[in-house]
């Protein structure tokens, strides 16, 4: 069955679980502790129809059961590191769910408030490379979900009937939850690093084979560490949500936008020449200038953007291109910032 079937080289390679993300696990450990610690209080102020507690199980023992062992098990996890002995785990707690009735849209659902819970403990943290712990962290509760949702499958195979089967997510509908998961930024919605890695090798190979210009805009909020240490975590929060929907809202069917990580924002755009690259850089930084942020205490902010501008060049790999964005961000911080260098 599927726990004595695990290939747990296999699936660390497709999660990018090596040594360098188990270093970045073991680093950031106490802020993981801490985040767990703050799962139940987490899950029982979300809003009716998400992953509160209430909605897991309806026999409270069985729920409170279920949640205990989770929560133990994520503890492994991320203290010990991920192993073949914590796949074993995740396939038998899988099980376990299915048997006592937890669907797989409400673990779903426990994964995202996770997700959210480890980032904003890691954005905290100043010892650590927050940007990169992120996205370890995110790797590991993807794959985690892999297996659990794994062992969901392997049971309804053998054990449900195929009405109770429709009424869970198909295994191609769930392979495309978990590809969105692990390409989304839980606190923007949209996409991450992760994404933009895979897109601008991508893109690039295309703007080579068709010999087609590409710009890539990376845009960091000014000042933003105040906005926290001011305001608190929530209205950061709110800042990087409005920002998003900024972005999002100017950007081409063709564009991609993403979250980089902290308060960075990239848009890679496709077939758009330097010139217009600079057009389109100055047409955001005037845009999110104008933006009001209105927090839920009533105040509101303003906030605004430095952003460089790199365009690709004939045989450049993506981490020269991204080389050259950053090192003209850090220009136009460096000329007095809300303003844009190429």
């Amino acid at each position: 069955m599927f726990p004595q079937e695990i290939d747990s080289e296999t699936i660390f390679a497709v999660w990018r679980i090596d040594g360098q993300t188990q270093q970045l696990l073991e680093n950031a450990r106490a802020a993981t502790v801490r985040a767990l610690d703050e799962f139940d209080a987490r899950a029982a102020r979300l809003d009716k129809g998400e992953a509160t507690v209430a909605a897991v199980l309806a026999n409270p023992a069985e729920r409170v059961n279920v949640l205990t062992a989770l929560k133990q098990h994520w503890r492994d996890l991320f203290c010990q590191g991920p192993s073949s002995a914590g796949l074993q785990r995740s396939a038998q707690i899988g099980r376990r769910h299915f048997e006592v009735g937890v669907k797989p849209r409400h673990y779903l659902a426990l994964c995202q408030l996770l997700s959210k819970i480890m980032t904003d403990a890691l954005i905290g943290e100043t010892k650590i490379d927050a940007t990169f712990a992120v996205d370890a962290v995110g790797r590991v509760v993807m794959m985690d979900a892999e297996v659990v949702l794994g062992s969901y499958y392997g049971s309804l195979a053998d054990l449900v009937s195929y009405e109770a089967q429709s009424e869970t997510r198909s295994l191609k509908d769930r392979l495309s939850v978990l590809e969105d998961m692990a390409f989304l930024d839980p606190v923007t919605g949209l996409f991450n690093r992760r994404y933009f890695d895979r897109s601008i090798a991508v893109e690039i190979a295309r703007a080579s084979r068709e010999r087609a210009p590409l710009s890539l805009l990376i845009c960091d909020i000014d000042r933003f560490k105040e906005v926290n240490d001011t305001w608190g975590h929530a209205a950061g929060d709110k800042v990087l949500n409005d920002l998003a929907g900024v972005l999002a809202d100017m950007g081409r069917k063709t564009d991609i936008v993403t979250r980089f990580g902290g308060e960075e924002f990239c848009l890679l755009l496709p077939n758009t020449k330097p010139e217009w690259g600079k057009l389109v850089a100055e047409r955001v930084r005037a845009r999110v200038e104008g933006v009001l942020i209105k927090l839920d205490n009533g105040e509101v902010l303003k906030v605004t953007v430095s952003i460089g501008i790199g365009s690709y060049r004939a045989g450049d790999t993506p981490a020269q291109l991204a080389q050259r964005a950053d090192e003209a961000l850090y220009r136009a911080k460096g000329q007095g910032r809300n303003c844009i260098s190429d």
